[in-house]
């Protein structure tokens, strides 16, 4: 599937830039008029690899253009004359302007606000208009819409060419699913810092991590499911091992509401999919959909596709104990866990397996308690927590973008060693504060690549290189900007 990139300047010459610098790296490049400061054509560059679409949105359909009718249609039919190759003309624009002979006509249709349950009639209507190719966008609400939007994008043909896509992070995973079930191209943004809808995703993801445009055939599918995992570095990481592997195989996140909608689409849908992370809140939801389980806790992390069905494993519980017991024997040791969570609860049951004496302490006072209360454990209240020999962060607290933070202080810290399961930054507030005290220290990089490392095995039977699976994340850690979406443990613009 070919990638086209919108760009949407306010400023003609920055338009100008950028059309000269995409030109020759994308096979479409679709510029949006309305968004420039007052509408005019830019020059398009001389030589170019790139197809250009013209595209002048108005209000009515989501976008910014609010004048008269009639300039924008002869902005569009200028910007053909000028060597666009495609013009971008909405539903509901009834009279053709005269344009060029060989200029391609998309004729367009967005759906916000609810989910439109006609969707086979809507693109009937769009195919039944004068034009070369149908785009079909709606919102995608939950999971539930995702499904019926990737079942129906399976049943619709692939000639006349079409594009359909969900907008939202809900339907994100439309727009990557879609490169396998027939869409002419898929919209990408320059960068995270300039998407233009929810739910596009940068050029260079695309191009290099996803690699939308080179598979001739579709891969088998692997992904993240989780609700929120914006955050979630899990894409960068298993895409990286399968591209080392050479294996026809990507790894996409897929947010979603729930899981019955996805399980229920699983065994209907052309696509093939290998395997899932699990990540919050639905490590227990899947357990019914899992013809065996492999895990100490009632909880997993990871699925495989096998002939009977899915699999389920929990590579947390053995990617948190390695760097512990690499370093030490637990048993007997006494263990501080801050937190109470989900992950809290993966820890504790492993420590408590391996003879540790564990106790709970958190911010939320009842919980902590309670958490303790459940698992067996002694209870402390922050604000009076002792010495013990190992300290164990399964909270939030000091992530990016709140690197500032830590639950303890400096004076607190009477440990022999902290193991802090954030890994973004590696060097958390905490960890640098048992730093300068002198006490050895367990980053949370190490647990995030083990556990990905034995997902990695059990998908493929490749066990990889951990030492090389750091340098990845600590690359995809530098170029992160944007705060996530959420914890690491835990009106809207249409493209085009």
């Amino acid at each position: 599937m070919d990638l086209c990139l919108t760009l949407a300047e306010q400023s003609l010459i920055s338009l100008q830039e950028k059309l000269a610098r995409y030109a020759s790296q994308l096979a479409y490049v679709e510029v949006r008029l309305d968004c420039l400061g007052h509408l005019e054509v830019p020059e398009l560059p001389k030589r170019a690899r790139a197809r250009f679409i013209a595209t002048c949105r108005p209000r009515r359909e989501g976008g910014y253009y609010d004048g008269p009718e009639t300039e924008r249609i002869e902005c569009l039919a200028q910007a053909a004359r000028r060597g666009f190759q495609w013009v971008d003309l909405e539903h509901d624009v009834a009279s053709i302007p005269v344009l060029p002979r060989l200029t391609c006509i998309l004729r367009s249709l967005h759906c916000f606000g609810a989910f439109p349950e006609e969707l086979e009639q809507l693109m009937g209507r769009l195919r039944a208009l004068p034009g070369d190719l149908a785009k079909l966008v709606v919102t995608v609400n939950d999971s539930r819409e995702l499904v019926k939007l990737l079942r129906f994008q399976e049943t619709i043909p692939a000639q006349p060419p079409r594009v359909i896509h969900g907008m939202g992070s809900f339907g994100q995973p439309s727009r990557f699913l879609g490169a396998f079930t027939g869409n002419f191209w898929t919209y990408v943004s320059e960068n995270s810092d300039h998407v233009l809808a929810a739910g596009q995703f940068p050029f260079s993801e695309a191009a290099w991590l996803y690699r939308l445009p080179e598979w001739r055939k579709p891969p088998i599918v692997y992904g993240v499911l989780g609700n929120p995992i914006a955050h979630s570095l899990s894409p960068w990481l298993h895409n990286c091992l399968f591209q080392r592997y050479e294996m026809g195989k990507v790894y996409f996140p897929f947010q979603l509401s729930e899981v019955h909608s996805w399980f229920d689409f699983l065994p209907t849908t052309c696509l093939r999919f290998g395997g899932f992370s699990i990540t919050s809140p639905f490590k227990t939801d899947v357990l019914q959909y899992t013809n065996h389980i492999e895990s100490p806790i009632a909880s997993i992390n990871t699925l495989v596709k096998v002939d009977s069905g899915w699999e389920g494993l929990n590579s947390d519980y053995a990617g948190f104990l390695k760097p512990l017991l690499s370093r030490l024997e637990l048993g007997g040791k006494t263990v501080l866990v801050l937190g109470y969570g989900g992950v809290a609860r993966t820890v504790v049951t492993a420590l408590k397996n391996e003879g540790a004496d564990v106790t709970i302490t958190g911010r939320n006072r009842s919980r902590a308690a309670q958490f303790a209360s459940e698992l067996g454990c002694s209870f402390l209240d922050l604000g009076e927590i002792k010495a013990a020999d190992i300290l164990i962060n399964a909270t939030p607290v000091g992530q990016f973008p709140s690197i500032g933070e830590s639950l303890l202080e400096e004076q607190q810290l009477q440990f022999d060693l902290v193991y802090d399961l954030v890994y973004h930054p590696e060097r958390t507030l905490l960890i640098r504060l048992a730093e300068k005290k002198g006490i050895p220290v367990i980053s949370g990089l190490e647990m995030f690549v083990e556990q990905a490392a034995l997902q990695f095995m059990a998908w493929t039977g490749f066990n990889p290189d951990r030492d090389l699976m750091k340098k990845w994340v600590r690359e995809a850690l530098r170029t992160v900007k944007k705060p996530p979406q959420g914890d690491a443990f835990a009106s809207e613009q249409p493209d085009g």
